[in-house]
C-alpha cells in the first residue's frame, strides 16, 4: 500500500479536495454561508446605529440567504427612487427576475430567485428596508424617503407576475 501511495500523490491530493469539498458542501447545506468579499456595514438614515425592530430580521436573512451572492448592494436607493422603482424592487423579492437587463450601461443575463413563498410580509419588509438602509444606500435616499410595510408587501403579493415581466418593469 505504501509503494503504491509514494507513486500517486495526485491520489492523496484528489482524495484531500474531495473531502474539502464534501465538507464544504455539507457546511453549507447547513444554512452556512462562506462567502469571500466586504463584511457589509449597514446604517441607517441618521446613520447612527439602527433601532428598527425589522433591523436585525433583515440582517439575519440577508446573511442567510443574500449574502452569498451579493456581499453588499450599494445602488438600491438608486433603483428605490427611479420611476417605478419602489414596486420593482418589491416585485424583484416576490416574484424574482429573469432576462436581459441593462445594469451599469452593458446588457447583462440578470437571474434573481423568487422569495415570495419563502418569507412571510414582515420578513420580506425587513428585508427591503434593510437594503434601502445598508451599505451607504442611506446617503442617497430621498429625506421624505418612506419605508415599505407589511401592507404593502401583502397587496403585492398574488398577482400573477413571471420573472421576464418583473425585468421589463426594471427602472434602468
Amino acid at each position: 500500500m505504501q509503494r503504491f501511495l509514494r507513486r500517486r500523490p495526485e491520489l492523496l491530493m484528489g482524495t484531500f479536495v474531495l473531502v474539502v469539498a464534501l465538507g464544504a458542501g455539507l457546511f453549507r447545506a447547513a444554512d452556512y454561508v462562506v462567502a469571500i468579499g466586504p463584511e457589509p456595514t449597514p446604517a441607517t438614515a441618521t446613520g447612527e446605529a439602527d433601532t428598527h425592530a425589522w433591523f436585525d430580521t433583515g440582517m439575519g436573512l440577508w446573511d442567510a440567504h443574500c449574502y452569498s451572492c451579493h456581499a453588499e448592494v450599494p445602488y438600491v436607493s438608486e433603483l428605490f427612487v427611479a420611476d417605478g422603482g419602489r414596486d420593482y424592487l418589491i416585485d424583484l423579492m416576490l416574484y424574482g427576475a429573469q432576462g436581459e437587463a441593462e445594469i451599469f450601461g452593458a446588457v447583462e443575463m440578470l437571474r434573481h430567485r423568487p422569495y415570495g413563498g419563502s418569507f412571510d410580509d414582515d420578513q420580506m419588509t425587513a428585508l427591503l428596508n434593510l437594503m434601502l438602509v445598508a451599505w451607504g444606500n442611506d446617503e442617497a435616499l430621498p429625506p421624505d424617503a418612506e419605508f415599505y410595510t407589511p401592507d404593502e408587501v401583502g397587496a403585492a403579493r398574488g398577482r400573477d407576475v413571471s420573472p421576464r415581466e418583473v425585468i421589463e418593469h426594471r427602472p434602468w
